[in-house]
C-alpha cells in the first residue's frame, strides 16, 4: 500500500474521539503535511524536466557518478550544490536549510561551447541535444572565452570547487583556446511550487508545534500546584504525600520520554514511549497506589497527569508521522532528480 494512502489512513483514525480514546485534535490533522498534493506536485515537476529535455537519457548521461566527462549540470539549494559526486549522500538525507528562510533551487549548465556546438566527446546525442537547446534559449550568466588548448575543460574533473572558481580557472588556464564556457541558469517554476508549498506546511507545523508547548507547559505549572496542595504534609488534616512520591519514583524510573542510561540514552520514540508508560500505569495499578488516595483531590490530580502524558505521547507520534511524511517526499523528490526518469515514475506516482 502507497505511503500517501497509508498517511491519510493513519490520520483519519487518529482523530479525537472522547471520552474513549486520546487521538489527534481536528486541528492538527488540518496543519499535517500535505502528502498527497506533494506529490501532485511533483508530477508536475517531472513534466517540467521532461520538457526541458532532462529525460531519462540526458538525466542517465549527466548524473552518472562514473562519467568522467566535464560536470555540465549541477542542481542547488541555497548555499549547497550537487554533482555525480554526491549523488549517493543527496538521496539519503534531506538537504539543510541554510540561515534564510526560503528555499530556492536551482537549475545550472555549464556548456562547452564551440560555434553553436556542445564540445565533449563522451555527450550522448540526446545529452548534446539538451545543452545547445539551454543555450540557445536561456539568457547566459557568464561567457568565457581563451584561445585553444587540448586540456580546455581539464577543471571540471574536480567537483569540490565552486561553480564560479571553476569557469573562471578553466579560462585562464587554457590561453590559446577558442572553445567557449557558457554557465546558464535554467528556471524551475514547478520545483520552487514544491519547495515553496513544503516549506510552508513545515512552518505551520513549527508554529502548533509551539502553540502546543505553551499549552502543556501551563498544564504541567496547574498539575504541580494540584500535587503540591495534595501532599502538603500536616498534622491535622490528610495527605497523599507517600502515595505521590511513589508514584513519582515509578516514573522516574519508567523513563518514559527520555531515557538516561549508557546503553539506552536519549529521546524515547513513540512506540518505546508508549511501552514505557504503559509499564508504570501497570506499577501503579499493581501497587494500588492511585485507588488508595485518601483524599478525592489526589485521584483527579492523577487522572489529570495521566492525560498529559496521553498529549505528549500523540504530540510525539503526530511529530514522527510527519516528519516520515516529509523524509519521503524529499527522498521521491531526490531520486527525480538524481536517478533516470524512468526509475523514479514508481516514486512519483
Amino acid at each position: 500500500m502507497k505511503f500517501a494512502h497509508d498517511f491519510k489512513e493513519t490520520l483519519a483514525s487518529q482523530v479525537s474521539d472522547p471520552p474513549r480514546r486520546v487521538g489527534f485534535p481536528p486541528h492538527w490533522v488540518n496543519q499535517a503535511i500535505p502528502y498527497g498534493q506533494l506529490k501532485k506536485c511533483l508530477k508536475k515537476v517531472q513534466r517540467e524536466l521532461q520538457d526541458l529535455g532532462l529525460d531519462s537519457d540526458t538525466l542517465r548521461a549527466l548524473l552518472d557518478r562514473n562519467n568522467t566527462s566535464p560536470v555540465a549540470l549541477q542542481y542547488k539549494l541555497k548555499g549547497m550544490y550537487y554533482h555525480p559526486a554526491t549523488i549517493s549522500s543527496c538521496s539519503s538525507s534531506a538537504p539543510a536549510a541554510t540561515d534564510s528562510n526560503f528555499v530556492r533551487p536551482k537549475l545550472t549548465v555549464y556548456v562547452h561551447m564551440q560555434d553553436g556546438v556542445a564540445v565533449d566527446a563522451s555527450l550522448t546525442p540526446t545529452s548534446r541535444r539538451f545543452f545547445e537547446r539551454v543555450a540557445a534559449e536561456f539568457p547566459r550568466d557568464r561567457v568565457l572565452q581563451a584561445p585553444g588548448s587540448s586540456n580546455a575543460h581539464t577543471d571540471f574533473d574536480h567537483p569540490d570547487k565552486p561553480c564560479a572558481e571553476l569557469s573562471a580557472t578553466t579560462a585562464s588556464s587554457c590561453p590559446g583556446s577558442r572553445a567557449s564556457y557558457e554557465t546558464i541558469e535554467v528556471p524551475l517554476v514547478f520545483d520552487s511550487q514544491f519547495f515553496d508549498m513544503l516549506q510552508s506546511d513545515v512552518n505551520n507545523l513549527d508554529a502548533l508545534q509551539a502553540e502546543e508547548e505553551k499549552k502543556m507547559t501551563e498544564e504541567v505549572v496547574e498539575l504541580g500546584k494540584d500535587v503540591s496542595q495534595v501532599s502538603r504534609p500536616s498534622r491535622f488534616s490528610k495527605s497523599d504525600l507517600a502515595r505521590w512520591r511513589h508514584i513519582f519514583e515509578l516514573y522516574l524510573d519508567a523513563e518514559v520520554f527520555f531515557a538516561t542510561h549508557e546503553c539506552d540514552h536519549g529521546t524515547r520514540s513513540s512506540q518505546k514511549a508508549l511501552k514505557q508508560l504503559q509499564w508504570f500505569q501497570g506499577e501503579v495499578d499493581k501497587r494500588q497506589l492511585a485507588t488508595d488516595f485518601k483524599l478525592r483531590e489526589s485521584r483527579a490530580a492523577f487522572l489529570r497527569f495521566l492525560n498529559l502524558n496521553a498529549s505528549l505521547l500523540k504530540n510525539l507520534q503526530f511529530q514522527e508521522l510527519n516528519k516520515l511524511a516529509v523524509v519521503k517526499i524529499l527522498k521521491s523528490k531526490l531520486a527525480l532528480l538524481f536517478t533516470p526518469v524512468s526509475e523514479s515514475q514508481s516514486e512519483v506516482k
